[in-house]
């Protein structure tokens, strides 16, 4: 990279003259000494500083999707001259209640943080520190970036961690034949911001003294899902180097589909379902609240034709997606807190009579990697619930192998083939749940358990929770050491923690164990989670 290169906000990087570059560097401030600040084009953001450490706040990487805006692809934030405050967090998009998230109506969202790891020296664009970009969970329909606090990360690993909002549910990720007349691209609203704010991140990274050319994307659950969309969309060539899929499966929707689903949730806010540009205007109009109470979001993205061209995995077997090296992994017990919330949490536990029509219900959950109810005979024979303490236990058990685990596993051995590919299985069974209370099953290592060994977490932890142990933590600073190793070089091993072999096509592994007192490479893991069972079952 030239060294004379610095970054615009919203713009191209532009070659300026070093004494532009000085001046730029050097300029005084309205802010006190203490005060972490960033200089980008014609602003200056003033952040927090703590010991080791700078973070800047809610700022905003593109405009308001609001009025004319919304369902359009996010337009580039507008530079402010001047002083801008980013010491607080900006609003959560559009959501209702969940564990991952504070409701919000505010469509005024989209806001990224960033957290440096600030030496003696400052933050110089020269530093080129590895960045990460961390995509939050939540189902498409719920979380924030700012619950997420990245200081251990970025302060242990000498890397700059970015944390994103995106729009949700039916702001985010919705398709109406009204909409799709328009020229724009369409239905993935909120994997455009996801990609916008990388657009940001190139721009503008430079200036905290981060790496434009180094950046690794991570996410979990819905956040692993966009990950892999972007993964194979030629939109987002070029937007990063590496990828870390944390607890997802590559999981899309026709457009069809989700026009249909678009379409009676516009009858649900009182507005035309034919592609009419008065059915547009009315949806535009819609309160938010009621969009948000009338949706029903896919854990999917659409395949729209732009952003993303087919299905996923149709693109990754025939070696067609952005070749970038990828971690891919699951936690041992993924199913355990998704029952949880399908039974005990929404109103009861599953009582045995009642297994085969949960099954049902598993079998629909994500599209792609569901089945059909033609398999539900086999499965229930698999995963007997008679085998299990109760019967939640067993319908986890498909949630964890059939759903999340073996697909993922599988789409390993796709990868493989093609690009360096690293697999792990978070498997502390100690794990606390942090969002959830007891039920009559143990969450062990469950879906959404290893973010609390990368982040803390505490915003969204329920009160009473213990606390970690000295082992937990100890893993945490292993995990988050090999999260950021394998952003810095591509490849998770490093000093001080133990060897993470490269999973390979032609041996089906390893597969990297990430739990107390050591982590190891592991070979059981196809036949732990019955893979070859699975390879058997009709998907939908």
């Amino acid at each position: 990279m030239n060294i004379l290169m610095t970054p615009l906000r919203g713009a191209k990087r532009l070659l300026v003259s070093a004494a532009t570059v000085m001046t730029l560097l050097s300029a005084p401030t309205a802010f006190a000494d203490t005060a972490a600040q960033v200089t980008i084009g014609p602003e200056t953001l003033a952040g927090i500083s703590t010991s080791g450490l700078a973070r800047f706040l809610g700022i905003r990487y593109a405009q308001a999707p609001t009025g004319d805006l919304r369902w359009r692809a996010p337009v580039p934030a507008t530079l402010t001259s001047g002083a801008v405050d980013a010491t607080k967090a900006g609003a959560g998009c559009p959501q209702g209640k969940s564990p991952w998230g504070t409701p919000s109506s505010n469509e005024d969202c989209l806001f990224l943080n960033v957290t440096v790891p600030a030496d003696g020296s400052g933050m110089k664009f020269w530093q080129r520190k590895p960045v990460m970009v961390f995509f939050h969970g939540g189902g498409f329909t719920g979380g924030s970036g700012d619950v997420y606090d990245a200081d251990d990360l970025a302060k242990e690993n000498d890397v700059i961690v970015v944390t994103v909002n995106y729009r949700l549910g039916a702001l985010g990720f919705f398709a109406h034949p009204a909409l799709d007349a328009e020229d724009h691209v369409v239905a993935n609203y909120g994997l455009l911001d996801q990609q916008q704010s990388l657009r940001w991140v190139r721009d503008n990274i430079a200036a905290f003294g981060g790496n434009p050319d180094n950046v690794t994307v991570f996410g979990e659950s819905a956040g692993a899902i966009a990950i892999y969309t972007h993964i194979v969309s030629p939109m987002a060539a070029g937007l990063f180097q590496k990828a870390i899929i944390e607890s997802g499966a590559p999981a899309d929707e026709t457009l069809q589909t989700a026009e249909d689903q678009g379409k009676a949730l516009a009858k649900k806010v009182g507005c035309p379902d034919d592609a009419t540009p008065a059915a547009a205007d009315c949806l535009r109009k819609a309160p938010v609240d009621a969009l948000v109470s009338a949706e029903a979001t896919p854990i999917a993205t659409i395949i729209d034709g732009k952003l993303l061209t087919g299905p996923i995995n149709d693109a990754l077997k025939a070696g067609q997606y952005n070749r970038v090296p990828v971690i891919n992994g699951t936690n041992h017990d993924e199913g355990n807190l998704i029952a949880a919330f399908m039974f005990d949490l929404s109103g009861a536990p599953l009582a045995a009579k009642d297994y085969e029509k949960a099954l049902q219900g598993i079998g629909s959950f994500i599209p792609r990697v569901g089945f059909t109810d033609a398999a539900i005979p086999a499965i229930a024979k698999t995963y007997d619930p008679s085998k299990y303490k109760v019967p939640g236990l067993a319908a986890a058990q498909v949630i964890t192998d059939g759903v999340i685990a073996c697909p993922a596993y599988e789409t390993n051995r796709i990868m493989a083939k093609y690009s360096p590919t690293f697999e792990y299985e978070m498997a502390d069974t100690d794990a606390r749940s942090i969002v959830a209370p007891p039920i009559s099953f143990p969450y062990r290592a469950g879906h959404f358990s290893e973010l609390q060994y990368l982040f803390d977490l505490s915003s969204i932890t329920l009160k009473g929770t213990p606390d970690m142990t000295d082992a937990q933590k100890a893993l945490g600073r292993q995990m988050r050491a090999y999260w950021a190793n394998f952003a810095r070089t591509g490849n998770p091993s490093g000093k001080a923690v133990p060897a993470w072999p490269q999973f390979e096509e032609d041996k089906a592994g390893p597969v990297q164990s990430l739990n107390k007192p050591q982590s190891r490479s592991v070979n059981n893991f196809a036949s732990e989670h019955q893979c070859g069972f699975w390879r058997t079952v009709e998907r939908k």
